[in-house]
């Protein structure tokens, strides 16, 4: 029902997003305190890890390799509905993120279980925030890190060659609205949905590079539409509509 063991694509993913800690100029790997105050040595691993303590690239690579299988033994434990290799491998690199307990008590686990494959990439959007003295905080490399595993975790969904959704050959659209109608629905729209960006600009941010102006751009988007919405109740005031 379950794959053995974490794939190659698997534990790429994780280190590339965990990073290989103080390698130095003998070509070893040494141990490091974390910003959490853990001895750390190579991709994360605290197990064993002491003041001291140097590897060399192979086995810190081993090392994850026995850590990320090991994490991964929590999906046998949890997870009741069949799992491809990809799926299985999103879940790990999760896992060994955010630690079992987390993963047992989650919705995400709740709602895989009640085989809701398709919600699962948008419940892992949900951990993507630390604490940041004291408050919860979206971060940049959480926010990459699940939208990774959440692209893996889809990577196995049945498209339409595979006998998934078909495609309509037909698409309609609704009726126009009268222009004067459009331009105050509009209007709102803009407001509405710049409004909203804004209030998740530090996600987009994480995926858009160059991104600095993105909240100033939104502002203008909400200055603009509330201005359309504005002119065209004064034209329909002026023109005795209501």
């Amino acid at each position: 029902m379950h794959p053995d063991s974490v794939s190659q694509t698997g534990v790429d993913l994780v280190k590339k997003f965990e990073g290989l800690h103080k390698l130095k100029e003998d070509g070893k790997v040494h141990a490091y305190r974390c910003p959490a105050g853990k001895w750390t040595c190579g991709y994360g691993a605290t197990r064993g890890v002491r003041s001291g303590t140097i590897w060399t690239v192979e086995e810190a690579e081993r090392r994850l390799l026995e850590d990320l299988n090991d994490h991964a033994k929590a999906i046998g434990r949890h997870v009741h509905v069949p799992l491809s290799q990809n799926q299985y491998d999103a879940l790990t690199s999760f896992i060994f993120n955010v630690g079992e307990a987390n993963f047992k008590s989650s919705s995400l686990l709740k709602k895989l279980n009640q085989g809701l494959y398709d919600e699962v990439p948008e419940q892992l959007m949900r951990w993507n925030k630390a604490r940041v003295e004291g408050k919860l905080t979206p971060l940049r490399g959480l926010t990459r890190r699940r939208t990774a595993e959440g692209a893996l975790f889809s990577m196995d969904a049945k498209l339409a060659s595979d006998g998934g959704d078909i495609m309509p050959q037909k698409v309609a659209q609704s009726d126009p609205k009268p222009l004067a109608k459009s331009k105050t629905m509009a209007g709102a729209g803009m407001a509405g949905a710049a409004t909203a960006l804004s209030e998740i600009t530090p996600q987009i941010e994480a995926l858009v590079p160059y991104s600095d102006n993105m909240k100033t751009l939104f502002l203008l988007c909400a200055i603009g539409g509330i201005a359309l919405v504005a002119y065209s109740r004064f034209k329909d005031h002026k023109e005795g509509k209501r």
